[in-house]
Formats: C-alpha cells, sequence, structure tokens
C-alpha cells in the first residue's frame, strides 16, 4: 500500500504530460482561437510554436480570408460584422466627433474593417480622416479595397509615427502585440483619445502565450490591469471608462491562474 501511495504523485504529473501531448496535437492544428503556454517574451513564445503553420498576421493568405469576411460581412465567422465590445466605441465616438474631433488613427484596423462597420451606426462628419495602420500586406489589400470602393477618407499605413497630429487613437483587438504603449508615444503628439478595445488584462502577472489564428500562429500579451493603466496615466491620460468584453478571452488549459476570462476595453482621455 506504501508503494502504491508514493506512486500516486508520480502517476498525476504523466497523467498530466500525456493531457499535454494531446493537446498540444490539436493546437497544432484546426483549434481556431486556441491558447497554448506560459512564456516570458515573444521570442520564446515563437521558438515553442509547432511548426504547422507560419507565425504572425503579414500573411496574404490571411489578407485575402480578411477581404472575404468582410465582402460576406461575416467578421471573424460570428455572422456579423459588430459585436457587443464594439458599442461602447461607438458611445464614445459619437461625443468625440461632436467634440469636432474628426481625425482617428485605427491601429491594427485590419483592411478598415471599423470605419466600414461603423458606419451604419454613426453619422460620419464631413472632413472625417481616417487612418488604418497594419502590416504591409493587411495595408496592401486595404488599399485595394477602398479604391475600388472610391473612399477618399480611408487611408493606410504601416508606420505607427503616423498617430503624430491624430486626434483619436482606436486599437481593438492589437494592443496585445505591443509590449509598452505608452513608450510607442515618446516621440509623437499625443492622440486626445485612446479607446481601447477587446485587450486581455487581469490581476495577476504580465506574459506571453501563444494563440492559434486559423491560418497562422501568433504570440500575444496579456498584461496586468494596474500596470497596463498606469502605464497609461503616467503620461498624460485620465481614465474615463472601463467595460467588460464577455465575448473574448483567453483561456490557457493547464494555466488557470493565468487564464482571462473576459477581455476589457477602456476610454483615456489626455489630461495636459
Amino acid at each position: 500500500m506504501k508503494s502504491i501511495i508514493k506512486q500516486i504523485p508520480f502517476a498525476r504529473q504523466f497523467h498530466r504530460y500525456i493531457k499535454e501531448q494531446e493537446y498540444k496535437r490539436k493546437f497544432a492544428t484546426n483549434c481556431y482561437g486556441c491558447f497554448w503556454g506560459i512564456f516570458e517574451t515573444f521570442e520564446e513564445a515563437q521558438q515553442a510554436a509547432p511548426q504547422t503553420k507560419s507565425i504572425g498576421y503579414d500573411n496574404t493568405e490571411l489578407a485575402q480570408e480578411y477581404q472575404e469576411m468582410l465582402q460576406n460581412g461575416n467578421w471573424e465567422n460570428s455572422g456579423r460584422m459588430i459585436a457587443s465590445y464594439d458599442y461602447p466605441v461607438l458611445f464614445w465616438l459619437q461625443s468625440i466627433f461632436a467634440q469636432g474631433n474628426t481625425n482617428i488613427f485605427d491601429f491594427g484596423g485590419n483592411v478598415g474593417i471599423h470605419f466600414y462597420s461603423y458606419s451604419k451606426y454613426l453619422k460620419y462628419p464631413q472632413n472625417l480622416q481616417w487612418t488604418v495602420c497594419d502590416l504591409p500586406e493587411i495595408v496592401r489589400v486595404g488599399k485595394e479595397i477602398a479604391e475600388k470602393r472610391h473612399i477618399n477618407s480611408l487611408s493606410f499605413t504601416s508606420n505607427f509615427e503616423d498617430v503624430n497630429n491624430k486626434d483619436v487613437f482606436i486599437a481593438s483587438g492589437s494592443i496585445q502585440y505591443v509590449e509598452n504603449l505608452a513608450t510607442q508615444f515618446s516621440n509623437v503628439r499625443k492622440p486626445k483619445h485612446l479607446l481601447i478595445n477587446r485587450l486581455p488584462m487581469y490581476n495577476g502577472r504580465r506574459f506571453v502565450t501563444l494563440q492559434n489564428g486559423g491560418k497562422v500562429f501568433y504570440p500575444q500579451y496579456v498584461f496586468n490591469k494596474t500596470e497596463f493603466i498606469e502605464a497609461i496615466t503616467s503620461i498624460g491620460y485620465e481614465l474615463i471608462d472601463i467595460w467588460e468584453d464577455n465575448i473574448d478571452s483567453c483561456i490557457i488549459p493547464f494555466h488557470p491562474e493565468s487564464s482571462v476570462p473576459a477581455y476589457s476595453g477602456l476610454y483615456f482621455q489626455l489630461r495636459f
């Protein structure tokens, strides 16, 4: 009996090892939206990624998929173009437009998804200038779509420094790929308004995890909530609003203490 009892911890470890290997095999294939692993850096996560897919968003096939989603009105295969997490952004944008702020920098705005989908719910100002910042391959497709639709108020860039002199900074589901957002504003004139959406943050330590994005893998940060907010307020912003995104989550198998059941959205306004 004693020998059996001694073996129990080993049996538990072996059982966990088998389950982890089973999950890794699943993660390496068609487990869209699944997460795996706790890492210190992007480089560590990339090195640990399975060899079954490429890494990162700057991908021709992925850009074409985004184009099809936009054309079919089926963003991220959800059957819709906007979700519940978009409504706080729509609410604040309406107020921001009323204040005369019409120059938008949409960081990670893909092929222009927010510009097109929000136009159905907001009356855009006549002098609106909406700049999408994304990776080169995504930008190339976004430009083609805008040109075909003869959209003059929508432009594209891959240079973050083009945020200079913009009124409004929008980032929906993109800040988790930036190590420190606050430092990005150090060499530019900071926007008056920051609308940050679909952000994974919780009360534990910051770390990197790996996500299966369907056609690609990509590492992302999960932020400590207090650290993230304090970093933004320390460069002159005031937190105006915070909301819960109950659609997105980051559930990491075998690491329940680091999982995030609901993402967050935040609205900051420049104090000085």
